[in-house]
Parts: C-alpha cells; structure tokens; sequence
C-alpha cells in the first residue's frame, strides 16, 4: 500500500525535532527547531501558525497541562510559562554528579503514560558513548541519570497497556524495549535490527495497537515496525534525506506529522535536489495513533 504524503509547513527548520500535538482534537501540531533556536506551530485546522525564539540550542519541546512549555535547552531543561517566564530544574550536573567531559546537549524526550518525562542526551560530535538517558519526576525537582554509553539518545514511547518502552539509541542501529513499570525501566533488549543502507533510526512515535512508526535520518522516509516482533508493516517516502521524527495528530489521531531537516551546522546540502529540505509533512497511514502526554509541573 502506498501512502501519500502532503507538505504540512514550508518553514525550512535547520533541525526539525519533536513534534507534538494537543489542544482541542488535537489541532495544535507544535515542533522545534534545535540549531534555530525556535519553537514553531500550526494549527491543523485553521492553518495559524506561530514561533518564538530560545536563547540555545532547544533539543526538544512538549507542552504543559498548565499552559506553556517544558524545554530541553542545550543546558535546560527548563519550564517556560506561557508570559515565556523560564524557571530552571534540575540539571545534567545534578544527576550526573559531574560536569559533562565534552559539550552535550539534551536531544529528545517524550512523557510517559505515569507522567515522568524521559528525556537523553547526545554529545555535539556524535561521541559514540557520551550521551546518557534520564528521568525527570512528574513534578519537575528530581532528575535521575538511568544509563550511559549512549551515542544520540532519540526516539521513545510505550505500549499501551504501559509494560514496555521502545527507545532508540541512533548509533546503535537498532529499536531496543524495556520492561516498563511505572516509571522504572529494565530487561533492556533489541527489537528491531537497522540494516545498512536503511538510513538512522531517529525519532519515532507508536500507534493504538502498538506498532511503532520510526523516522530514518538519511532514509527518506518513516518506517512502520511490528511493537512485538519487529517485522517491518509499512514505509513512507519523503522528497527529503534527513527525516527527524513524527507523532499522530487531528481529532481521530490519523494523521502522522512528520518533521525533517536541512541538516546539522555545516553539513552540505544541494537544495535544488532537497528543495523541501527542513520541511513538515502529513500523512494518512490507515491507523490510529495515541495522543501526546503534556509534563504535569
């Protein structure tokens, strides 16, 4: 089955990262853009669309149930209120108990059913073990460093019954799962094995019957993937290389928002081929997704 795809938002997003969606029937589709330094939206419905600026490199996004933002700046995370007052929490540093060996940013993150926000990090030179993955507790004043060794910590979600949590360490090459269990994670094993010539396994999101839908960086498209066995369902071609993440969206949650990229700072890139590069896109894959989690605090 092919799946079509439309151009959601021509904003050219340097680094396209962490769509979320929420608001009455899930209308407002809100992203950021991490060496922008911006947070953009647009409603799905009306068309409206909107940005504001951050001070650093902004490695995720996912809004409140109060209003407003929690966002993983470069030296973050923060809670920014909707006025775009910013109240600090707690920090790498805190957790790690020391300071980062190289320059480390946060990457992505995604709120769990129990309302934890699980949030990774990744070094800027792509360090293959500098990155680590953390837990910040539902109202925002602990963060617990839960593993290392990571190179770029991305793509999340769970099951729906809440026993399982996909991750995604792009370096890696592979989907791994954990046992889940309100907010604890263990018996870390591969489900999906990413073979040469796929592109990188990035973000990802998981539909209503637990399959996930993963975005390839230098892939071109998103892959679906089987939640239990790993069997690859379905792809969806992109008119892009560098394709970031997605998340589901709209009242019946059937529609895919899927984000891209021009690339990382310096990176080369011939815009007369890619002239969609950094792009938004939609697409109606033919399943229901789940929605966002909003961070309580």
């Amino acid at each position: 089955m092919t799946i079509s795809v439309e151009v959601f938002d021509t904003r050219h997003n340097q680094l396209g990262e962490g769509p979320t969606s929420s608001g009455p029937s899930n209308n407002h589709v809100q992203w950021c853009d991490i060496y922008g330094h911006e947070i953009r939206w647009r409603d799905l419905v009306t068309g409206k669309t909107g940005e504001y600026k951050t001070a650093e490199d902004v490695g995720f996004q996912i809004p409140r149930t109060v209003g407003g933002e929690i966002l993983g700046t470069a030296n973050g995370p923060v809670l920014r209120d909707l006025d775009g007052k910013l109240h600090l929490l707690p920090t790498r540093e805190d957790a790690d108990g020391f300071k980062d060996k190289n320059v480390v940013r946060w990457n992505d993150a995604k709120v769990s059913p129990t309302g934890e926000l699980f949030l990774g990090s990744m070094a800027y030179e792509n360090q293959s073990n500098e990155g680590a993955f953390y837990r910040l507790s539902k109202d925002g004043k602990k963060l617990d460093r839960l593993f290392g060794e990571v190179g770029i910590s991305n793509g999340m979600d769970w099951s729906i019954d809440q026993t399982r949590m996909f991750y995604i360490d792009t370096l890696a090459m592979k989907v791994e799962v954990f046992d889940y269990n309100n907010g604890q994670i263990s018996n870390r094993r591969t489900l999906v094995e990413i073979t040469d010539g796929m592109g990188y396994p990035d973000g990802m999101c998981a539909d209503a019957d637990d399959n996930i839908w993963v975005a390839f960086w230098m892939g071109s498209c998103v892959r679906s993937f089987d939640g239990k066995t790993g069997k690859q369902l379905a792809e969806i071609k992109l008119p892009t290389q560098k394709i970031t993440s997605c998340c589901f969206a709209g009242e019946k949650l059937d529609q895919l928002i899927i984000t891209s990229a021009v690339g990382n700072p310096g990176e080369a890139i011939d815009m007369d081929q890619f002239p969609q590069a950094g792009f938004l896109f939609i697409a109606q894959p033919g399943v229901v997704g789940k929605k966002t989690n909003l961070f309580g605090a």
